[in-house]
Order: C-alpha cells, then structure tokens, then sequence
C-alpha cells in the first residue's frame, strides 16, 4: 500500500505553498463555492425586503392590479435597460414560497410601471416571455401592439373599454342574471363565470391562460377576474403564478427534495445547492452534483448509459475471477486494493492487474485510468469500429460504475461512523468529541471525491481528442484516485490501528487534490 509520506514527488503537494494557507480555508469537505447553504445562520433566508417594504409593494399591487379594467390614456416610452431580476436578493440563495413572492411581485410591479400597463397585463406578458425582462422590452419596443395580441391583453391595455349592454348569458342562454363585462365587451352571468373559473383552477397552472370564454376571443383572464368572481380561488391562482415563475426562469428551481417547497434562486443560472432538507442539487440541470462534468454531458452520458444498459450490466457483475486461481470474489468495500482469501493473490478490482503494478515504484499509480486503444485501429470495418467504440464505452463506465458503488459503501460506511466516534472517544484517554470528528471528515471527505471520481469518467469520455489535454487531466485524476483509495483503506482500518495525524493528513490532500482538478477544468484549461 503506499503511503504519501513516502513519495517525495507527493510531498510537494502536501507542503506546496498552497497548503500554506489560513487553515479557514482548509475544512476538508467543500470548496467555497460548493458550501452548504442550508448551513448557513438563518438571516441567510431573510428577505432583504423590509416588511415595511413588502406591505407596501403588495398594496401598491394589488391596488393597480384589482381596481384597474383598462390601461392608463397613454403608453410610456421603453427605456433599452434590464430590470434586476433579483435587485432585493444576493446572487445564490434558497427560499420559501413566502419569501419569494414578494420578489416576483416586485418584479410585475417594476414591469408594469415601466410599460405604463395593468400589473396584470404586465404578469402576462412576464409569463409569455419566460419571465425574461430583457426579451420582452425587446419584443415591446419593436411592436407593442403585436405583443399585447400575441399576450392576449390588447383590449385590456386599450384606452377604450368596450361595455356590453346584453343582459342575456350566452352560456346558459338565460336574462335578469348579474352580469360581468371582460375588458373585450363580452358579458356573462356570474354563476357562469364562477364555475368556469372553478374548472380552470382546477385544470392546474393552465388557468393562467384561460381565456374569455366567448368562441375565438384571446383575451385572457386575470387576477381581476379571480379575485371579483371567485375569490376563494385568489390563492390557487397566485399559486400557480409563482410555480410558473420558479418554472420558466432559468435563475430558478424548485429543490428536488420530496416534499421540499424550498426554491433555490441564482443570479448566474448556476451552482450547486443543498438543501436544509439534505438534497444537493445542480441549479442548471436539478440532478446532483455532477462536477467536473457539465449539464450538457451528463444528460448524454445518462442517456447513453440507458441505452447500453444491458451490455454493461452483463460486463459489470458483482463478483470477478481471481486473476490467479480464478475463485469468486465479491466486492463488498470501498477499496479497489482486493485479496484474494484462497491464493491471497492481491490485484487491483478496475483492471484484475497485479496490486504490486500499482505503486510509485512502477510508476503506475492508477494507470489503469487510462484508455489504450485496441492495436486493430487499423481496420476501418463498420464492425470494428462499433467494436472500438463499445471498448472505449466500457472503459469508462466500468469506471464510472466502481467509483459509484464506492460512494454507496462509503454513505453507508458513514452511518456507521458515529457509533465508531464514541468507541475510540471511550477507548482513548482524556478524549474529547472534537478530537474523534476527523473520522466522520474523513468518510464525508471520501463521499466527496467518490462522487467527484465518478463525474471525471463522464467528462474524460466526452473531453477532446487532444493528447496532451487527455495527459494531464488524466494525471490529476490518477492522483486524485491514488490519495482516495488511501484514504478509503484508512478508513476501514480497526479503530486500534486507526492513527488520527495520519488520517488527518490524507484528509487534507486528497481534498487539495480534489479542488486541484475541479479547478483545472473550471479554468478553462479543458473545454467540454
């Protein structure tokens, strides 16, 4: 097994100017930019909104939404600026609905007085532009008249209101009924108004673009409508009106979490959350964290996976040959170090070599990281070419798979690691809690670079034909690989032979060695 201290090529990582550093920067587990944000004091939910605020922008809302049935005499000019979409909230953040709403608010408030329209007609045309302000100021200067038409607001932003004088239903064909007239002048009862909404509401976040019932009228209905013929519905509705802005906006998304309503919110449209629920999300994808690899290659990767499903769970049992005496050997712990119980044969689990080929005086590390085309290169045949390519698939994802199911052991390893936590505090003298947490670091640490290992394979298998790209990034991966199955061993070790300083150094590089790659394809130095 070899052991870092051991290797002075290693040492200059362990001791480079980089370790140097304010120990703040050294926790282990995340990079600044993958921290917790459920972690965080809770003034980190606070809306940067006063209450003062918020009453006043709801009032000023609902006063210019609920009470106004046409636009103002004229249309104000627009100015080529964006809006803040978030101007009240800091760049990454996880809300409530109840925090969140006064945002959106402000938002169709902003919109409206900068149009000189409705708040409602505004919401509309927010929703029909994915709640891009950008867009739709583009859209609006260059014909504003077009837009309201396709946003079905025209006779709501028209300065003149048409006033039906029928006082028959033409839904129930029935007189003498209250009446309400849309801003279109078409007129219906009002018990036919209010099961028409009830049905719409009913139907889901699609009542936000019902329209009047009248056959071939676009005009939709609003808040204004809600909130005069079905007021006990008001809450659905502004309830769908905030799905579909968490929804359609990319700076937005719903924590994936079961029963978690918390919203995680980003001025960029990107970052990794997680959650006070324990769900770690990616903003742009919703799918775990999955760096180094993007969004783009992992919905490929996913698919592809899907695809060839059959193939490598045939490739991938759970048990493989000795490569000596060709006995059955299960998998059952983290490390890829095996040994054989009937020969006592040691090989490596990812390429059934010899362990004593993995060690620094071979030179090899974790070569077996790295795909070496087959010698038939050569033969262009459709065939063999399918065949290359189902090698190279195979390659990494066999990776992928062992990195993945190392990850798993290592989740259950750490609900164990509590328990383990208090055995070595009582077997130790004058041991403190404190001094027994670098064994929960360092399995928390090692889920980490799992993970993290696992992604490499996905991003290695999309990454440019470039060898001296492929080179190093491969490199910083082989060491990545070598510190984590260091660790791993580490950690497995009895609590007798367990030596805190030792496991506490490993800790530290593997998570420098960890951030080192992140780092190198975040710089640019690779493009996907």
């Amino acid at each position: 097994m070899s052991d870092i201290e051991e290797d002075d090529d290693d040492n200059e990582y362990m001791y480079s100017d980089d370790d140097n550093e304010d120990d703040d920067d050294d926790e282990y587990m995340y990079s600044d930019d993958n921290k917790s944000i459920g972690s965080q004091s809770s003034d980190y939910y606070d809306d940067d909104i006063t209450d003062s605020e918020k009453d006043e922008i709801l009032t000023k809302n609902a006063n210019h939404c609920i009470t106004a049935s046409h636009a103002r005499d004229s249309i104000a000019p627009v100015p080529r600026t964006c809006i803040s979409r978030f101007e009240s909230v800091d760049d990454r953040r996880l809300l409530t609905p109840v925090q969140l709403t006064p945002v959106m608010d402000k938002i169709v408030l902003d919109m409206a007085d900068l149009l000189g329209l409705p708040c409602v007609a505004a919401a509309a045309l927010l929703r029909e532009y994915k709640w891009s302000t950008e867009k739709l100021q583009d859209a609006y200067l260059g014909d504003h008249e077009k837009t309201q038409k396709k946003c079905g607001i025209i006779a709501r932003c028209s300065n003149k209101f048409i006033q039906s004088d029928t006082s028959l239903c033409s839904i129930c064909i029935e007189s003498d009924k209250p009446m309400y007239n849309m801003p279109c002048g078409h007129s219906f009862c009002r018990g036919c108004w209010g099961k028409f909404l009830d049905v719409a509401v009913k139907d889901g976040p699609n009542c936000l673009y019902k329209c009047c019932p009248h056959p071939k009228c676009n005009e939709k209905v609003t808040e204004i409508e809600i909130k005069e013929l079905a007021p006990h519905l008001l809450e659905k509705y502004r309830h769908f009106q905030l799905r579909s802005y968490v929804e359609l906006n990319p700076y937005c998304r719903w924590c994936p979490g079961p029963d978690c309503e918390n919203i995680a919110t980003s001025n960029t449209g990107w970052g990794v959350f997680s959650c006070t629920c324990g769900t770690s999300f990616c903003l742009r994808c919703g799918q775990p964290p999955h760096a180094p690899a993007s969004c783009d290659a992992l919905s490929r990767w996913n698919e592809k996976c899907q695809n060839e499903s059959e193939t490598a769970n045939w490739i991938l049992a759970n048990t493989k040959p000795c490569p000596k005496c060709s006995s059955r050997i299960e998998k059952n712990q983290g490390c890829n170090h095996m040994s054989c119980q009937q020969c006592k044969h040691e090989f490596c689990w990812i390429c059934s070599r010899p362990w004593s080929e993995h060690s620094a005086n071979t030179g090899g590390y974790y070569r077996c990281n790295r795909y070496n085309p087959e010698t038939d290169d050569n033969d262009q045949s459709d065939r063999a070419k399918a065949q290359r390519e189902l090698h190279r698939y195979l390659h990494y994802y066999k990776r992928f798979h062992a990195h993945s199911e190392a990850e798993k052991f290592a989740k259950k390893q750490l609900l164990q690691t509590e328990q383990r936590m208090v055995l070595l505090q009582e077997s130790t003298e004058n041991s403190t809690w404190i001094d027994v947490q670098f064994l929960r670091t360092a399995v928390e640490q090692l889920i980490e670079c799992r993970r993290v290992l696992k992604y490499t394979y996905t991003y290695a298998y999309y990454l440019r034909d470039d060898l001296g790209t492929r080179e190093r990034f491969e490199y910083h991966q082989e060491m990545l690989e070598k510190f984590t199955e260091n660790l791993s061993e580490m950690s497995e070790r009895s609590l007798a032979d367990m030596k805190r300083e030792e496991v506490v150094n490993v800790t530290r590089v593997v998570n420098r060695f960890m951030k080192k790659i992140l780092q190198y394809v975040e710089d640019g130095m690779l493009e996907d």
